[in-house]
C-alpha cells in the first residue's frame, strides 16, 4: 500500500506521480543500488523541468540531493526517456505534460552518491545544481560580487535563484559553472587552511 506525499494544497490543484527513487553508489552493479517507490502529489503549475526536484523535496530529500538527481520518465510500455528529452518548452508545466497520462507514468529518479556539489563531475551539472550552488554562494557574498567571480551575469543569477529564469541554463554553461565552482571551493579550502595555520602561529608566539 502506497502513501501520498504532498504540500497542503487542494487535491484539485495536484497530480499524483508515481516515483521510484534509486540511490546510486557509483558502481554499475545492481546489488549496489537501493530503491524505494512512493506516490507524490505535485502541483499542476510546477514547471515540468522542476518535477524531479519538487518530488524529491516532497519525499524529504535535501536540496543538495535533489540538485544532483537525474530524472527518467516511463510512459506505459514505452522505452524510458530522460526528462530533458520529453519537451523543449521551458515553460511547460506538470499539467501540460502529465494531465492525461499520469495514471500510466512512472518517474524514476537516480540519486548520485556525491555528498558535496564540488565532488559532482562537471558533465553532470544541470539547472537545479547551478541554482542550489548559487543559493549557497549567496550566503557568503552578494549577487554583484558573485557575478564578478563566476561565469554568470548578475541578472541571470537573480533570475535563476528566484526561479524566474524559465529558459534553463544551457548544458555548456552549466558545465562551465561546475568547473568554476570546483576551483572556487578548492581555492577557498586552501585559504582556510592557511588562515588557520597563521592563527595557530600567532597563538604560539603569544
Amino acid at each position: 500500500m502506497f502513501a501520498f506525499r504532498s504540500c497542503l494544497v487542494s487535491p484539485g490543484l495536484m497530480i499524483p506521480v508515481f516515483c521510484v527513487v534509486e540511490q546510486l553508489d557509483g558502481s554499475l552493479e545492481y546489488d549496489n543500488r537501493e530503491e524505494h517507490a512512493e506516490f507524490v502529489l505535485v502541483r499542476k503549475d510546477v514547471l515540468f523541468s522542476q518535477l524531479v526536484e519538487t518530488a524529491l523535496l516532497a519525499l524529504g530529500y535535501s536540496h543538495s540531493s535533489a540538485a544532483q538527481a537525474q530524472g527518467i520518465i516511463k510512459l506505459g510500455r514505452w522505452n524510458p526517456l530522460p526528462l530533458s528529452y520529453v519537451t523543449e518548452a521551458p515553460d511547460a508545466t506538470v499539467a501540460d505534460m502529465l494531465q492525461d497520462v499520469y495514471h500510466v507514468v512512472t518517474l524514476k529518479i537516480q540519486l548520485q552518491s556525491c555528498s558535496k556539489l564540488e565532488d559532482l563531475p562537471a558533465e553532470q551539472w544541470n539547472h537545479a545544481t547551478v541554482r542550489n550552488a548559487l543559493k549557497e554562494l549567496l550566503k557568503e557574498m552578494n549577487q554583484s560580487t558573485l557575478a564578478k567571480e563566476c561565469p554568470l551575469s548578475q541578472s541571470m543569477i537573480s533570475s535563476i535563484v528566484n526561479s524566474t529564469y524559465y529558459a534553463n541554463v544551457s548544458a555548456t554553461k552549466c558545465q562551465e559553472f561546475g568547473r568554476w565552482y570546483k576551483k572556487y571551493k578548492k581555492i577557498k579550502g586552501k585559504l582556510f587552511i592557511f588562515e588557520a595555520y597563521f592563527q595557530f602561529l600567532r597563538l604560539m608566539s603569544c
